[in-house]
C-alpha cells in the first residue's frame, strides 16, 4: 500500500481539492440544494424536477457502487453495508436498516432483493420544509435515487427504493422499501419513468404534436359548426342537419325526442328503424333516470354508441347519438362535434317552442273571444280560425280542467302551472284541432270531433292519464260540454263545461253534461240558465218549438204525472185511447226516448216541472 492510500481517507492538499476514497468531491450548504430545487420546480416543473433529483441520485449511488466494487472483494451483504455508509459520510441522512432479504438463482446470482428501513435527518426533508412547508407526499428524491443506484449496481439487477413515509408529510423520520421489480407486483410502474431521461426537447416536441392535433381537432369542429349554423340560419330542418353531419363526418346520426322517438337520422341502414331500433334504444336509453343526462358511451356488444342529451331550460327534450362498430374508436373530436350538433338542436327545438308557443297563445285568446261572443258573426270566427289553419267547421266540444298541486299562489305554483299549459299543448301536438285558453287558472279547451280517432271521453281520459303521469302529486279533475256544431253557441257550451266541473268529486274526475241529471243540477247549481240548457238538451225540439208543441208538452206532463196510466190520463185529456196512444208515439219519436222507461219518465217530468217553476212552459 503507498503512502497515499495510508492517508486519511477525507483528505485537503494544497491546491484546495477534497478526496473522498481517492475520489474528488466538493462541499456545498445544503441550503443551496434546496434553492437549487425550488428554481428546478419553478422553470422545469415539478414532475421533471423530481425525475432530475431521482437520476442525480442513481448517478452518485451507482458510483459509489463502482468504487466500492473497485476495492473490496466482499460479499454481497457487506457490499450492501457499505451503502449507507457513503450515505451517511455525504451528509445526506443517517440509515438504519431494519430488513435486508436476498433470493439467489441456482448460480448463485441475486433473483430477489427486500430491503427496508429509515433515513433519519434527511437533508432533502429538512429543506423542503424551510422552502415549502409540509408536502402532501413524500420528497426524499435524490435519498430514492441514490439507494437505487447503489443496490443495483451492487446486486447487477434492478432494485427501486420507494419512501413509503417521509418526514416532509410530518412523519418522525424518513421510511424506505426496496424491492426488485417483480417483488414490486406492477405497484412501482408510475415511479420508474422518472429513472429514464426524456429529453425537455422531445417533451416538446410531443407537447406540439398535442396542440397541433388539438388545432385541427378544433378546426374540423369549427368548420362543422359553421356548417350546422348555415343550415339552422337558413331554415332548415333536423333531418337536413342530420344529413350534413353525417356528409361531413360518416358517422351514422341519430336525433331523438325526449319520448325515445325518432326524429332524424341519417347514414342507417334502411332496415334499422325495423329491425335495430328496439336494441338501441334498450342499450342507449333504458337506465336514463331523470336530471342524470350526461354524455356517455354504451356497448352492447354489436354497435357502440356515444350519446348525449339535447338540453333547454335545464329540461331534457331529446338526444343525439353517434352509432359506430364494436371496435370502431370513438375519438375526442367525435364527442366535441356531437355536443355542438346537440347545441344546434336545442336552438332549433327552442324556436320550433317559442313558434308553437306563439301560435298557441293566439288560439287562446282566439278562443276567449269565441266563448265571450261579443260581435263577431259566424263567417267572422270561421274565416280568422283559417289565419290559424284552425277550421271550426267540425263539431267540437268545450272542456274545462282543473288541478290542484298543493302550492297555489306560490313561485312554484306558477311554475308548474306554465308546465301543465305546457304539457296540455304537447298531448294535443299533432294530434286534434285544439284550441287552449284558460280562465282564472281553469284550463278551456274547445276540442273539436275527429272521426278517426276516439270519443271525446276516450281523448278527456287520455289527457287526464298522461298528466296524471307527468305530475303525480296534482289532482286533476275535467267538467265537458255537450258535442255542438255551432261554433256560436261556444258561450253556452262554455257554461255546461263549468257546469259539469262542480259536478265532478274523488270519485269522478270527468263529468260529461250530458251525463248530469236534472235532479243533479238542482241539488248541486243554482244556476237557472244552467238548468234550461240541460232542458233543451232533454226535450230537444219539443222544447225549441215549444209554443208550437203545447200541447204535447202538456200530453207528456200529464201522462208522466199520472205514472204511465193511461186511462187516468185519458180522462184528465179528454182524448181517445187512440189519440192519446198516437201523441205517445210521436213523443216518443221526437225524443228519442221509451216513456215506459222509469229513469226517463222520472228526469222528463222533473224537467217539465222545473221549466214550469221558471215559467219557462205553462202546463196548467
Amino acid at each position: 500500500m503507498s503512502v497515499d492510500q495510508k492517508i486519511d481517507r477525507n483528505k485537503t492538499d494544497n491546491e484546495g481539492r477534497i478526496y473522498l476514497d481517492d475520489e474528488r468531491v466538493i462541499l456545498t450548504s445544503s441550503a443551496v440544494f434546496g434553492i437549487l430545487r425550488k428554481d428546478l420546480m419553478d422553470n422545469i416543473s415539478e414532475e421533471r424536477m423530481k425525475g432530475f433529483l431521482i437520476r442525480y441520485g442513481w448517478n452518485l449511488g451507482k458510483n459509489d457502487a463502482k468504487n466500492v466494487l473497485k476495492k473490496n472483494q466482499s460479499s454481497i451483504e457487506e457490499l450492501l453495508k457499505k451503502g449507507p455508509e457513503l450515505h451517511m459520510m455525504r451528509g445526506f441522512t443517517k440509515v438504519k436498516r431494519v430488513d435486508l432479504q436476498l433470493d439467489y438463482d441456482e448460480d448463485g446470482q441475486i433473483e430477489g432483493v427486500h430491503v427496508e428501513g429509515f433515513w433519519s435527518g434527511s437533508y432533502e426533508a429538512e429543506e423542503f420544509i424551510e422552502q415549502f412547508g409540509n408536502s402532501d407526499a413524500a420528497v426524499c428524491y435524490t435519498l430514492v435515487g441514490y439507494a437505487s443506484g447503489y443496490y443495483s449496481e451492487i446486486c447487477k439487477k434492478t432494485v427501486v427504493f420507494k419512501e413509503v413515509a417521509c418526514k416532509a408529510i410530518g412523519a418522525d423520520n424518513c421510511y424506505y422499501v426496496g424491492k426488485t421489480i417483480p417483488e414490486w407486483n406492477g405497484s412501482i410502474e408510475k415511479e420508474l419513468k422518472y429513472y429514464h431521461d426524456e429529453p425537455i426537447v422531445r417533451e416538446l416536441e410531443i407537447t406540439y404534436e398535442k396542440l397541433l392535433e388539438e388545432r385541427n381537432n378544433f378546426e374540423k369542429t369549427f368548420t362543422i359548426h359553421e356548417r350546422l349554423t348555415q343550415e339552422f340560419t337558413n331554415g332548415n330542418d333536423l333531418q337536413t342537419i342530420a344529413d350534413a353531419i353525417y356528409e361531413e363526418i360518416g358517422i351514422p346520426i341519430l336525433i331523438e325526442n325526449a319520448d325515445i322517438s325518432p326524429l332524424a337520422g341519417s347514414g342507417f341502414p334502411s332496415d334499422f328503424f325495423t329491425n335495430g331500433y328496439l336494441d338501441f334504444k334498450s342499450a342507449v336509453h333504458i337506465q336514463q333516470k331523470e336530471k342524470d343526462y350526461q354524455t356517455r358511451e354504451i356497448s352492447d356488444g354489436v354497435n357502440q354508441y356515444l350519446t348525449t342529451p339535447i338540453m333547454l331550460q335545464r329540461k331534457c327534450f331529446g338526444f343525439c347519438s353517434f352509432i359506430y362498430e364494436v371496435n370502431q374508436p370513438v375519438t375526442k373530436v367525435d364527442l366535441m362535434i356531437l355536443e355542438r350538433v346537440a347545441s344546434v338542436c336545442s336552438l332549433y327545438i327552442l324556436n320550433e317552442k317559442t313558434t308553437f308557443e306563439a301560435v298557441e297563445r293566439i288560439k287562446g285568446h282566439f278562443l276567449d273571444q269565441i266563448i265571450d261572443g261579443g260581435h263577431l258573426t259566424e263567417k267572422e270566427i270561421l274565416t280568422r280560425g283559417k289565419y290559424i289553419q284552425t277550421d271550426l267547421n267540425a263539431p267540437y266540444c268545450i272542456a274545462a280542467l282543473k288541478y290542484d298541486n298543493g302550492n297555489a299562489g306560490s313561485e312554484n305554483g306558477l311554475f308548474i302551472h306554465d308546465q301543465v299549459i305546457e304539457s296540455v299543448q304537447h298531448f294535443f301536438k299533432n294530434r286534434f284541432n285544439v284550441l287552449i285558453g284558460q280562465r282564472s287558472g281553469i284550463l278551456v279547451l274547445l276540442i273539436q270531433k275527429d272521426h278517426n280517432q276516439k270519443t271525446m271521453k276516450e281523448v278527456c281520459q287520455s289527457l287526464l292519464d298522461y298528466l296524471k303521469k307527468e305530475f303525480p302529486p296534482s289532482v286533476f279533475r275535467m267538467g265537458a260540454s255537450t258535442l255542438s256544431e255551432s261554433i256560436q253557441q261556444a258561450s253556452e257550451y262554455y257554461k255546461e263545461a263549468m257546469t259539469a266541473l262542480k259536478m265532478t268529486d274523488a270519485s269522478e274526475e270527468i263529468m260529461f253534461f250530458k251525463d248530469i241529471s236534472v235532479a243533479g243540477l238542482l241539488i248541486h247549481s243554482k244556476d237557472k240558465q244552467a238548468v234550461i240548457q240541460k232542458a233543451k238538451h232533454l226535450l230537444g225540439p219539443i222544447y225549441a218549438k215549444k209554443d208550437e208543441s203545447a200541447e204535447l208538452i202538456k200530453t207528456l206532463y200529464v201522462f208522466l204525472a199520472n205514472g204511465g196510466n193511461l186511462e187516468k190520463s185519458m180522462d184528465e185529456l179528454c182524448l181517445s185511447m187512440s189519440g192519446l196512444r198516437y201523441r205517445i208515439r210521436r213523443l216518443e219519436e221526437m225524443l228519442g226516448k221509451d216513456l215506459r222507461q222509469p229513469a226517463v219518465t222520472y228526469e222528463l217530468l222533473l224537467t217539465l216541472q222545473v221549466l214550469d217553476a221558471e215559467e219557462e212552459i205553462i202546463l196548467k
